[in-house]
């Protein structure tokens, strides 16, 4: 329901906020924690690229091959499923060792 009243929408909402907090909070975690099994078991399910490495979803990262729109580690917190699985498929999943001596390669040519 849109207020016509600028002040009295964001005094509304404060107000539902207060007294919806806990729910609120509640909701929130359990969607945090829901993104983050959800990007773990993809990264397990792919594995290091290069090592094929899986057994720890922590020691694998996402590798963006150019087009990068968000930190995937931030934005799973922000943003919705579809849009966090589109960033995913755009990138290789390398293990921490893997990733590192790929970084190290790229920064060894750029010499």
């Amino acid at each position: 329901m849109p207020f016509k009243d600028v002040e009295e929408g964001n005094a509304n909402r404060r107000k539902f906020y207060k007294n919806h907090f806990k729910e609120m909070r509640e909701r929130r975690l359990k969607d945090r924690k829901r993104k983050r099994k959800y990007v773990d078991d993809y990264k397990l399910s792919k594995g290091c690229s290069v090592c094929g490495y899986n057994k720890c979803a922590a020691a694998l990262d996402f590798h963006h091959n150019g087009d990068k729109k968000y930190n995937i580690a931030n934005a799973r917190n922000s943003m919705g499923l579809k849009k966090l699985e589109k960033e995913m498929d755009k990138c290789e999943v390398l293990c921490r060792n893997c990733h590192a001596e790929l970084h190290e390669r790229k920064r060894l040519l750029a010499k």
